[in-house]
């Protein structure tokens, strides 16, 4: 379990040639505090120290020691379309000069606006045996006679350089309207089928009427139907309805939930009946029963049941893959696609992103860990 875990984290904070090397990498560059100083000094040269940036009129310099003079390094802006491009970056001024040991690369901001990064590329003779750039590329690539060296930011500041990957997963998408939505139809799951669960698990365990056992016996068949045979049906007649890229696609089909029942009819199951018997002397309604004396005594199975729910919805992303096709309706896992592309995939922002993810199911667990537990043990779910 800690392993993927640490490999997830370790990914997001590698350059895209580290987390594509079939090598394990265990502490990427970024993680070594010896470039943070580097990465500091270039990132308060274009603006700032700790994020970065490339300001108007400033002058970022870069120094790779040879320890010897030799040809000059070819140095340029990637124009490219791709991740590692900026095109307000193409008119920065470059200029080069050997001096002691080192050749220093000076990069100055000409244009009439500030940006986020400064992508670089140097292309250095081999007849170097031992060059060492100041800061490690973050791709490096056999060129004919030349080695091919790539930063995707020279200006990027201590934590522009360490949490990369997360400041771009966090631009390369509307992640604040993913959340809201993951946020929303889940909290609704949670919400309407625990009221749902809990009428339907009392009346099962709680009211006698004619045909019980059978309706019982009927809801707990259909457990045995897998969630993956309802999927054509259910988009069929969310289709008819006009409901596809709404929230009602992705919140109705799952608001009643058997295993909801069958926890929470356990719990009532479990109550003395005595309390019941003297509410009913006592004139109270079904309803009242339910609301006053149930669930009440039956905490620990409704945040059970919440949580299973919440991590379930939050997670989903058959569903929404195939009832959604507007980014506005994303969920959180939904637009975790967009790193994922017929070019490749991105996994350091990829691994970025899913990092954010699930730090609200983690925050979420330690903060109701005891009533978690508590219900799973009263339940006997193993």
């Amino acid at each position: 379990m800690a392993f993927p875990f640490y490999w997830m984290l370790a990914t997001s904070l590698k350059s895209p040639q580290e987390a594509q090397q079939s090598q394990p990498i265990w502490v990427p560059e970024r993680l070594k505090p010896a470039n943070w100083g580097v990465a500091a000094r270039l990132g308060a040269q274009g603006g700032s120290a700790l994020w970065g940036g490339f300001g108007v009129g400033q002058t970022v310099t870069l120094r790779i020691f040879t320890g010897e003079v030799g040809p000059p390094p070819q140095v340029s802006i990637p124009v490219a379309v791709g991740a590692f491009s900026d095109p307000r970056a193409e008119g920065t001024l470059i200029r080069t000069r050997y001096a002691e040991g080192y050749w220093e690369v000076s990069f100055t901001n000409r244009s009439s606006e500030s940006f986020r990064l400064l992508p670089v590329v140097v292309r250095i003779s081999k007849s170097y045996p031992r060059y060492q750039p100041e800061l490690p590329p973050d791709a490096v690539r056999s060129s004919g006679e030349d080695w091919r060296l790539e930063w995707v930011n020279v200006a990027p500041g201590s934590l522009g350089y360490v949490f990369h990957n997360y400041r771009e997963a966090w631009h390369a998408a509307p992640f604040g309207r993913y959340f809201f939505n993951s946020f929303f139809t889940a909290g609704t799951q949670v919400l309407v089928g625990l009221l749902l669960a809990a009428m339907a698990a009392f009346a099962l365990a709680r009211i006698e009427f004619p045909g019980k056992g059978l309706v019982w016996l009927l809801i707990l068949a259909t457990l045995m139907i897998p969630g993956e045979v309802l999927l054509i049906p259910n988009y069929i007649l969310l289709s008819k309805l006009g409901w596809l890229n709404t929230y009602y696609a992705l919140i109705v089909p799952w608001l009643a939930s058997v295993f909801g029942i069958f926890l929470l009819r356990q719990f009532y199951l479990s109550l003395p009946s005595d309390l019941f018997d003297a509410a009913r002397i006592d004139g109270a309604s079904y309803w009242i029963q339910l609301v006053r004396i149930a669930l009440p005594l039956s905490v620990p199975g409704l945040v059970t049941y919440g949580i299973f729910t919440f991590l379930g919805a939050y997670n989903a992303l058959i569903w929404p893959l195939i009832v959604t096709d507007r980014p506005e309706i994303y969920t959180i896992q939904r637009g975790l696609q967009v790193f994922i592309g017929e070019a490749g995939s991105d996994y350091g922002a990829l691994m970025a992103a899913s990092t954010l993810s699930i730090l609200p199911i983690v925050l979420g667990y330690f903060f109701a860990q005891r009533q978690f537990i508590q219900g799973v043990a009263r339940s006997g779910i193993k």
